[in-house]
This record gives structure tokens, C-alpha cells and sequence, in this order.
């Protein structure tokens, strides 16, 4: 299915606010990428739609990604959330070089070839175990089920609780912390959402410096026990850094690969040549992820604050400027990809070079580990249950940044 330019006599606007464009946001890309490519929004912000460009800002070492550093003036709600940020140590996400990079090199010592080894070992566990449960239901006549609540939703939570070796009796509890936690990724949240992300990162916080200590009393062959142990040159992360660090596993890890999962599967529901290539060929397992990531990215945007003064797809961007990415548009650019940019081709050699984790020095960290997640979530469904089906149209979560199906409810159908 290819996003061909909509016609329409106003000229195209990025507008957060506009229901329609939340909803499917790819018409209005590739006419921003064809009218107005470094493109200024009513609200003043600077978005870059086509490739070439996005992947400059992204790559551009002289960059910022402090977030509330902006002339946008916030509500009063929202600066609750900034106030709170600034008594605490920030993620990895709002750190610039160099302590972007004196953390990332720490993180990046955990991530080992054995460590990866293992947690695609335990992701297939929990994916079979999971999907034992969906066949029995199944097999008892309760064919239908909401794919994000019942399954998306399940996986990249109890992968990241199990890796980091927390206590499986406080799963409950946990997810729900983190999923009101998630919402503060988003740049504009209600009165509402600031509450219960306020509220959750409280319980959150808590939880986790008592896990932390708990793995320096009684270290195990768990991610925890690893990044409180890691070392590099005689440095450490003291425990404000850690604690940052794991809230960003369970809150930056457990959406994104939650909306890879939904978005994924609907776009090869919706396409059922490349469904049969998935279910009947394995071959497509090495490109399959990146090409789900690619065609409709759980991660829609991603903002940079210029350093320095720089021309942008032919236009003069001052220092000082905040330039927004828009990923999704960037990862159907026909200019980079071709004439086939708006198609879904699980055998695309070079999906791979899509923009979804970014680039440049801010590259997602767990990269690696959504990528298996995804595939392993997606290619075992389709191939347990090949007659796996819409049962009903999705409805959108609407986000600014991430894309994701709220709830989707398929028929399962008899299991392989």
C-alpha cells in the first residue's frame, strides 16, 4: 500500500492537534516531503520530513537534547513534571556528551554477546509459555482477544522484569507504574496523566533503589546485578544513576517495542502477501523487524536543539534553533528509499538504514534488544496461529510521538 500525496489546495501542515493526522500521519508527510521539507508549524517548530535531512540533525555532533529548554511556554500542570526532573538525575535521554557518553559506555559494557544470547533464550520462553496460553483459550472456544492487552502489552514488560531478575510476584503492580510513567515521553500530557505519571514514578522510585540494594547485598546472573557491578577505567554509576537508568529500561523499553509488536502485525494483516512470506519462510526473519520498524515507526519524532548555525535541506537554521525529526516521514522518503518507500517488503535488504532508533551518538541503547523482541514476538504468532485475522478495526492511541494501536482485536483461529 503506497502513501501517495492527498490532494488539497491548503498548504500541509504538522499540526500535534489535528485527530486525522495522528490517526494516519503519512499523507500529510509525504506532502510536507514533496511542498515543504524544512517546515515551520503554527506553533513554531522547525520539522525536517525527508531523509537526507532528518538524518543530518540526528548525526550533527553539535547538538542538544535537553528537552525543556524551549521557548514553548508549558501549562501549569506540566511544569509539575519539569520541576520534579530537576530534582532528579536525568535519563540517558536528556544528557548530552559527555556524560552521554561516559554512561552509555558503562551501559554498553552489560550488553554483552552472552548477555544478548540469554535474553533471547528468555524472550522465546516467555513468547511460547504466552502463546500456550492464547491456544488453550482458543481451543475453549474464546477465539477473539485484544492483541495489544493480551499479548503486545505482555511481552517486552516480563522480558525487561525477567532480565533484570526482579520478583515475578510484583509484575503487576510494576507494569502499571511504568505505563503511567510512559506518558511522560509525550511533549503535551492532561492534568490527569500528570498525576498518575507523578504518582507512579514515586511508587516507582521506591521499588527500585530497594532492588538496587537488594542486588548489591545478593548479586545474581541478572542485567541488575550487572549494571550495579559494571566498571569501566576505574568508574562506576553511583545509585541516583542507576536508579535512572533502570526506570529508563522499563519506561523508554516496554512502549516502544509494545507499539513495534501492534504496528507491526496490523501492517501485515493488512497485507497478506507479506503475512505468507512471514508465516511460511523464515529467510525473512534477519529483515523482518527493521522493515516493521521502517514501514510504520512506534516512534514518530525526535527533537535536536542546534549548537551551532547550519543549512538544513537548503535553508539557514540559527544556533539555539530546535529542529524536529520526523522519523515516520523520513522512513518512507522516496528519495532514500525509492519508488517503493511507501510499500511493506519484509524482504527489503536495506531496512536496516530506517531512522527509527535514530542515529548518531543518542542510537538507541536497547536497539538490539527490541529488534529480537519484535521479531521473535511477531514471526512465532503468525506461524502458531496461521489463520490469524482482523476481528475488528483498531482503534489509535493518538500520540504525538508514539505511534501505537490501542486496542486491536483479531481471531486467533485454529493453532498450528
Amino acid at each position: 500500500m503506497s502513501d501517495t500525496p492527498t490532494n488539497g489546495s491548503s498548504a500541509p501542515s504538522w499540526n500535534p492537534f489535528d485527530t486525522e493526522f495522528l490517526l494516519d500521519p503519512y499523507p500529510t508527510y509525504a506532502r510536507l516531503r514533496d511542498e515543504d521539507p524544512v517546515h515551520r508549524n503554527p506553533m513554531g517548530i522547525l520539522i525536517v520530513s525527508r531523509y537526507d535531512d532528518a538524518h543530518q540533525v540526528l548525526r550533527d555532533p553539535h547538538t542538544s537534547v535537553r528537552r525543556f529548554e524551549s521557548s514553548i511556554e508549558l501549562p501549569e500542570h506540566m511544569l509539575r513534571l519539569r520541576n520534579r526532573g530537576e530534582d532528579r538525575p536525568p535519563s540517558i535521554l536528556a544528557l548530552d556528551p559527555p556524560d552521554h557518553t561516559r554512561l552509555r559506555k558503562l551501559v554498553q559494557r552489560t550488553f554483552t554477546p552472552r548477555s544478548i544470547a540469554r535474553m533471547r533464550d528468555r524472550t522465546t520462553t516467555i513468547v511460547d509459555d504466552l502463546l500456550d496460553d492464547l491456544t488453550a483459550r482458543s481451543e475453549s472456544g474464546d477465539e477473539t482477544i485484544d492483541l495489544i492487552a493480551d499479548y503486545a502489552f505482555v511481552i517486552p514488560f516480563a522480558v525487561i522484569h525477567t532480565m533484570l531478575g526482579l520478583p515475578e510476584a510484583d509484575v503487576e503492580r510494576v507494569r502499571a507504574w511504568s505505563h503511567a510513567m510512559t506518558q511522560t515521553l509525550e511533549p503535551y500530557l492532561t492534568p490527569e496523566q500528570v498525576d498518575a505519571s507523578i504518582e507512579g514514578g514515586d511508587h516507582m522510585e521506591a521499588y527500585l533503589r530497594d532492588a538496587i540494594e537488594w542486588k548489591r547485598r545478593e548479586p545474581a546472573d541478572d542485567l541488575l546485578s550487572d549494571l550495579v557491578a559494571v566498571e569501566s577505567d576505574g568508574d562506576r554509576m553511583d545509585a541516583d544513576e542507576l536508579l535512572a537508568m533502570t526506570n529508563l529500561l522499563f519506561v523508554a523499553g516496554h512502549e516502544t517495542t509494545v507499539n513495534l509488536i501492534g504496528n507491526g502485525t496490523h501492517a501485515l494483516l493488512r497485507h497478506p502477501d507479506q503475512l505468507a512470506l512471514v508465516r511460511d519462510d523464515e529467510s525473512v526473519d534477519e529483515t523482518l523487524a527493521d522493515e516493521l520498524l521502517r514501514y510504520d515507526s512506534p516512534v514518530q519524532t525526535s527533537g535536536r536543539r542546534m549548537m551551532h548555525d547550519v543549512e538544513i535541506g537548503g535553508v539557514e537554521v540559527p544556533s539555539g534553533e530546535m529542529v524536529l525529526t520526523a522519523l515516520g516521514s523520513a522512513n518512507r522518503d522516496p528519495r532514500f528509499w525509492g519508488d517503493t518507500a511507501g510499500d511493506l517488503d519484509v524482504t527489503r535488504a536495506d531496512a536496516n538504514r530506517h531512522v527509527s532508533f535514530g542515529s548518531g551518538v543518542h542510537h538507541c541503547l536497547g536497539a538490539a534488544l527490541a529488534r529480537m523482541e519484535g521479531e521473535i514476538a511477531v514471526t512465532s504468532l503468525v506461524r502458531r496461529f496461521p489463520d490469524l485475522a482482523l476481528a475488528g478495526e483498531p482503534t489509535y492511541n493518538a500520540r504525538i510521538i508514539l505511534r501505537g494501536r490501542e486496542v486491536m482485536p483479531v481471531s486467533l483461529g485454529s493453532a498450528a
